[in-house]
């Protein structure tokens, strides 16, 4: 965890890079903890055998996955990263949300999603790495 120290009068961009961090760091959080695990349990219900077990889950965590593409398109709104900034957070969420065709979300439902998305795999580096074999 990174210490809080204080930040020394005049040393705006100090401050300002701090709050980038928290930013960045806030939208790595919401990731880890929301925007991997709801969509991977959509991937694991997805393959469950049982129907009324398959049925239960895909509802519970399909509702779940589709509020936090809401929750990423609110926050996309106006900016065209999530931390302001192309950072890690970006990074992070886009290795799921290359995958909202199987958790059967239309990203045409999430505009800004829709447009952060194409925005992030338009980047030479991120195309060039969706080129490597899954194994």
């Amino acid at each position: 965890m990174r210490e809080n120290r204080p930040v020394p009068s005049g040393c705006a961009h100090n401050a300002s890079r701090e709050i980038k961090s928290d930013r960045l760091l806030e939208w790595l959080m919401w990731q880890m903890g929301g925007f991997g695990p709801m969509p991977g349990q959509v991937h694991h219900f997805l393959l469950v055998a049982d129907p009324a077990d398959r049925r239960y889950g895909l509802e519970r965590y399909s509702k779940e996955t589709r509020r936090l593409y809401g929750v990423l398109d609110r926050r996309l709104a106006g900016r065209d990263y999530v931390a302001g900034e192309c950072s890690i957070a970006d990074f992070a969420i886009l290795g799921w949300a290359w995958r909202h065709e199987r958790h059967q979300v239309d990203l045409a439902d999430f505009p800004h999603v829709k447009a952060w998305y194409e925005r992030c795999m338009a980047r030479p580096a991120t195309r060039k790495g969706f080129e490597v074999a899954l194994s």
